[in-house]
C-alpha cells in the first residue's frame, strides 16, 4: 500500500485501523436543525476501500441501525448539537 502511495505524492499518511461499527445520522436545517434516525453502514468485504464503497456496491446501509432508542436519541443530540457547534447550514451527516 505504502509503495502505491508514493507513486502519487512524496508525503504518505498512515493511521491504525479501527474495528468498529459505522453509523450516521443526517442533518437538514438552518437555525432549527433536524436529524436522521441512525443508519449503518454494512460492509461485505475484508478491505473497507474506495471500490467497495463506490465501484463494486459491495456496500449497503441498515436504517434504522440496530441500536438502543437510548443510545440513538444519544446520537441524534450529539450530531445536531456538532452541527450547531460549527454553524452548520443545509445538509450534512455526522459519523460515528
Amino acid at each position: 500500500a505504502l509503495k502505491l502511495a508514493f507513486q502519487y505524492d512524496s508525503r504518505v499518511l498512515v493511521e491504525q485501523g479501527v474495528n468498529a461499527r459505522e453509523i450516521e445520522v443526517g442533518l437538514l436545517g438552518n437555525y432549527d436543525v433536524k436529524s436522521t434516525l441512525p443508519g449503518e453502514v454494512v460492509k461485505d468485504v475484508d478491505f473497507y476501500d474506495y471500490d467497495a464503497k463506490y465501484i463494486d456496491n459491495k456496500i449497503t446501509m441498515d436504517i434504522p441501525a440496530k441500536i438502543s432508542d437510548d443510545v440513538i436519541a444519544v446520537m441524534r443530540r450529539n450530531a445536531e448539537t456538532a452541527f450547531r457547534a460549527i454553524g452548520g447550514l443545509g445538509l450534512s451527516r455526522c459519523d460515528f
